[in-house]
């Protein structure tokens, strides 16, 4: 016969198990919230880029060039949908010839706000600057 178990080791499998899954599914957690908010910076900063080349190729100026950057804003909202009621765009002065977009998001959440608090994200906040092409 084999040797008699002992009560030391009951349930030491089930512990061991229960802990192992815990900090699996923590740190599916972290990475899941990294993941996400790379999504967001490389998607935010796509549609931004894309506005200002919009209207960079444009070539107009003046009143013009407003109504160009207002159809350029437009598909960028669009292109973000529902989360683009959180992201801010604006048109910035910039040096001649030059388009200047400021853009800003905020991070999405989704650890409580002091596990999020490790990465330190803090969204997005970017100034993207393109040469236009002269309106000659």
């Amino acid at each position: 016969m084999g040797r008699p178990r002992t009560r030391g080791e009951t349930g030491s499998g089930v512990l061991g198990t229960t802990l192992g899954v815990a900090v699996f599914l923590v740190l599916l957690m972290f990475a899941a919230h990294l993941l996400l908010n790379l999504w967001v910076t490389s998607t935010v900063e796509a549609a931004a880029h894309d506005a200002a080349l919009d209207v960079a190729l444009s070539g107009v100026t003046g009143s013009e060039r407003r109504t160009a950057e207002a159809r350029a804003l437009e598909r960028a909202r669009a292109s973000l949908g529902r989360f683009a009621a959180q992201v801010r765009f604006e048109f910035e002065p910039a040096g001649p010839n030059q388009i200047a977009l400021h853009v800003t998001a905020p991070e999405l959440h989704l650890l409580p706000p002091v596990a999020a608090a490790v990465f330190d994200l803090g969204g997005l906040d970017r100034r993207i600057v393109i040469d236009s092409e002269d309106p000659r």
